[in-house]
């Protein structure tokens, strides 16, 4: 899956216009075509309507964004600045819901956090003043168990020590899910133990932790150290959960009705660099190398070759993995059963590059 051809740059943008497309309450225009090909699907950019031709200020929230192997290729590969986004990073997040505290706070115009945070966010807070207007990348959850435990299944966690690095982390709550699905009571059938990454290591080989709940790169650095002999039990990155975003990029809505373009010049140029990724692992590796703490590069390349890349739904595909992560919220109480997932995911979303679709009530 690996390009060769490590000079090879991001896609032209293409300059001819074609059939504009209205964009939300902003009434601002923008042109759209979605490119198949069997390697990947791409989006060109067809008109430059909408995409005022101005630079653009843009401060986002992204928790350890400088270890992001997206934020890294959409900054250094150019794809910001084709867009002529200035991205201003904001420092001192270190969760999803620090991020989604600073766009409620004003510091910054967009944030991003995993899906299942926001919607604990939009639970909480009905008024929350932002839409998500895409996916970011599928998830890396992997759940590790010491080997000699011999755990087979799902259901032998009960009564078992899982280390977590927060509790409410979108780590537990992924698992908390897998957990329902078999009939066991995520709150009380494991014991679920906050512990700080540091230590993770030290609990697993003093026995006092049986598993670790946690994702990318920290889940791929234990599972490479031989000495903590673990096995993985169950992950996000196979089976039904392959395809599904994990990350969400939700925009301040007062910036979606005032500024379209800023927002539409970011959604297109994370998505192109999302699809740029998979086929140049061996290069995006390099462009992380030194930015993440205890893996060289080559270690770095060999744990992109088992995730799933360019995952980046938007539009009615980005509302339909809402709807489902709602669904399975329902199975932890966190929203009703009567509630329409459907009807609620295009109130919390925003289409920014399809006709008719808006930035939600």
């Amino acid at each position: 899956m690996v390009d060769g051809n490590t000079d090879a740059k991001p896609p032209r943008l293409l300059r001819r216009a074609v059939m504009p497309l209205l964009v939300g309450a902003g009434c601002a225009v923008v042109g759209a075509q979605w490119v198949q090909s069997r390697q990947q699907a791409r989006l060109v950019r067809r008109d430059d309507a909408l995409l005022d031709g101005e630079p653009h200020d843009l401060t986002l929230s992204w928790p350890n964004a400088a270890a992001s192997t997206l934020y890294n290729v959409g900054l250094r590969q150019d794809f910001f600045s084709q867009y002529r986004l200035n991205v201003i990073l904001r420092t001192g997040a270190q969760t999803g819901r620090d991020a989604i505290a600073d766009l409620q706070a004003g510091r910054c115009m967009a944030a991003v956090a995993p899906v299942l945070t926001w919607l604990q966010a939009y639970q909480a807070n009905a008024d929350l003043p932002a839409r998500l207007v895409m996916g970011l990348q599928a998830g890396t959850f992997r759940l590790l168990t010491r080997r000699r435990l011999r755990l087979a299944k799902i259901e032998d966690l009960a009564g078992r020590r899982i280390a977590v690095l927060n509790a409410d982390m979108a780590d537990r709550l992924f698992f908390s899910v897998i957990l329902r699905r078999k009939g066991l009571n995520p709150d009380t059938a494991p014991n679920w133990i906050i512990m700080p990454p540091d230590q993770i290591d030290d609990a697993l080989m003093a026995g006092s932790v049986d598993a670790v709940a946690v994702h990318d790169p920290l889940a791929w650095q234990l599972l490479g150290n031989r000495a903590l002999d673990l096995v993985e039990l169950v992950n996000s990155v196979s089976g039904l959960y392959a395809r599904r975003t994990n990350l969400a990029l939700g925009v301040a809505t007062d910036r979606l009705q005032q500024t379209p373009s800023a927002a539409v010049a970011l959604v297109l140029a994370l998505y192109n660099a999302a699809h740029w990724l998979p086929t140049h692992m061996a290069e995006a590796a390099t462009l992380l190398d030194g930015r993440v703490e205890g893996m060289r590069q080559d270690e770095i390349l060999q744990m992109m070759r088992h995730e799933v890349l360019g995952i980046s739904p938007v539009g009615n595909d980005l509302k339909t993995q809402l709807a489902r992560y709602i669904d399975e919220l329902k199975l932890l109480a966190i929203f009703p059963d009567s509630l329409d997932s459907a009807g609620y995911a295009r109130r919390i979303s925003a289409d920014v590059l399809h006709h008719g679709q808006g930035t939600g009530p």
